[in-house]
């Protein structure tokens, strides 16, 4: 599974060079003139990067491990806080 979670960061760097790239090259040749072709390929890899960059995201997030005990910790905590300070408020009353 970290293998196919490492698989979606590099397919999401992938995709966000390609769409960062495209968008910057394809906008200067197409108010430069004369590179209309270039241009139209440049600004379609924007589309092409964002689906690769979704993709990616998608697979790194659906297939990364998880380890919920930072998580659980923190939420013990937070509960712990939540019931102190309510009995305060309950004092106060």
């Amino acid at each position: 599974m970290k293998r196919v979670a490492k698989f979606g960061q590099i397919l999401f760097f992938i995709g966000l060079i390609m769409a960062i790239v495209g968008l910057v090259f394809g906008f200067g040749l197409m108010f430069q003139g004369g590179n209309d072709i270039w241009a139209t390929r440049l600004l379609v890899s924007v589309a092409i990067g964002f689906m690769i960059m979704f993709t990616g995201l998608a697979t790194s997030v659906m297939f990364s491990p998880n380890d919920d005990n930072k998580l659980n910790e923190l939420r013990s905590l937070q509960d712990s806080d939540e019931s102190l300070s309510t009995k305060n408020v309950d004092k106060k009353l």
